[in-house]
């Protein structure tokens, strides 16, 4: 009886789109666009969200960095504010021996130079820093070595190249011991690094190149201060102690009034990444938004459909109430009919969902996570949404008595 039952409404339901094809057509886009709205924004999201905690691990582990001058940090970005001199190298040693909970530290001069190879130029980024830094990057070296403490200690006129900057330079050639030119100063390579992509602040470490920072310091720039320190954390729960503890340790050393501002910044990877993470979660949000504004239309087009059909099968009602159906009859008649109405709305909402997303996934290259829960949770709402807006025209259409019918 029930299948009957079932398959009697299947039928009446096909039967309506055929004959209100635009109207039962707008009432299941509604549907379908709230599910994949929901789906594609959740499941972006998270796979965005996983795709910084991998280009975190980039980073390193714990990494807490000391800027000179004040910094800000725009979409996941560094932007310098002000600068400032005041930071140096033995200060990095101060902070290193004086504070606990540091695992490493690598002080780090950074500088942008042109870089040459024979008639080839390349406009990059070099950073001098001290044998620590792989250890605190979690960086390693592809091919030949990274530069040891006696040349770090001699400033030695020795680099070790990112990927990139080996392919465009020297592509089949081997450029262990090749000498290329950092603005007219000759410097020899010595090793290449493992390719590492993008890091989570957007800058590409395939084409940087590291050298001894005292080589940075006299033969490139001739400075005697750094821009920035690089230092790991033994633990997660330090991160904030130490930074803590480099404020004031840095506000005594440069002297700093207690109502002046710091001449220096110091942030964490966690900080850049809860910036980012903050803005997946607004992201998400309005996701969550539209998509409850798409089931909220798609709930009135059923509503609005069902309302007409019954007007239209009035006389419908009438004769089945006359043969012996109940008002609970029509009642679950007409409710069923809108929530089969929008489960064909829900279920193709989600394959699209599913499609459209895997298809980001793969163009954009982003962590496959699609959760199943959110693709079922998508789907049951749209078909509850369906049920709750088919009570007030199944109510209607259980009133209707064979004598207001033949009226």
């Amino acid at each position: 009886m029930k299948k009957r039952f079932l398959i009697s409404s299947l039928k009446i339901v096909f039967r309506i789109f055929s004959e209100y094809k635009v109207r039962s057509a707008l009432a299941i886009l509604g549907i379908t666009f709230g599910t994949f709205a929901l789906i594609l924004m959740i499941s972006i999201s998270n796979s965005l969200t996983e795709k910084i905690n991998q280009e975190a691990t980039k980073l390193g582990e714990n990494i807490i960095l000391v800027k000179a001058g004040e910094v800000r940090v725009f979409r996941g970005q560094e932007r310098a504010l002000t600068t400032a001199n005041t930071l140096k190298l033995e200060e990095a040693y101060i902070i290193k021996n004086r504070i606990e909970h540091i695992k490493n530290l690598a002080p780090a001069y950074t500088l942008n130079y042109p870089v040459r190879y024979k008639d080839k130029i390349i406009n990059t980024t070099i950073i001098g820093t001290t044998t620590e830094y792989p250890v605190i990057r979690n960086i390693k070296v592809k091919e030949g070595r990274f530069f040891n403490l006696e040349e770090m200690q001699r400033g030695e006129k020795v680099i070790v190249i990112g990927s990139k900057i080996a392919e465009k330079f020297f592509k089949n050639e081997n450029p262990i011991g090749k000498t290329i030119l950092i603005f007219r100063v000759p410097v020899k390579v010595i090793g290449v690094m493992e390719e590492k992509g993008a890091d989570i602040t957007g800058n590409d470490q395939d084409i940087l190149i590291y050298t001894p920072i005292k080589t940075a310091m006299r033969r490139l720039a001739n400075v005697d201060y750094i821009n920035t320190i690089y230092i790991q954390a033994d633990s997660k729960e330090s991160i904030n102690i130490v930074k803590n503890q480099i404020k004031l340790l840095l506000r005594k050393l440069h002297h700093i009034n207690p109502s002046d501002k710091d001449d220096f910044t110091v942030i964490s990877m966690e900080d850049v990444i809860k910036m980012q993470t903050q803005a997946l979660k607004i992201f998400k949000l309005l996701g969550v938004i539209s998509a409850g504004v798409s089931f909220l239309i798609g709930a009135i087009g059923i509503l609005s459909i069902m309302i007409l059909i019954v007007n239209q099968r009035k006389q419908e009602i009438g004769i089945r109430r006359a043969v012996g159906a109940t008002r609970n009859n029509i009642l679950t008649q007409f409710i069923l009919e809108s929530g089969i109405i929008a489960l064909i709305g829900g279920v193709f909402g989600a394959f699209l969902g599913v499609l459209i997303t895997s298809i980001v996934f793969l163009l954009f290259k982003l962590p496959f996570i699609i959760v199943v829960d959110v693709i079922i949770f998508a789907t049951i709402s749209s078909v509850i949404l369906g049920f709750v807006a088919g009570i007030y025209p199944a109510i209607k259409a259980s009133k209707i008595t064979p004598l207001e019918a033949l009226r």
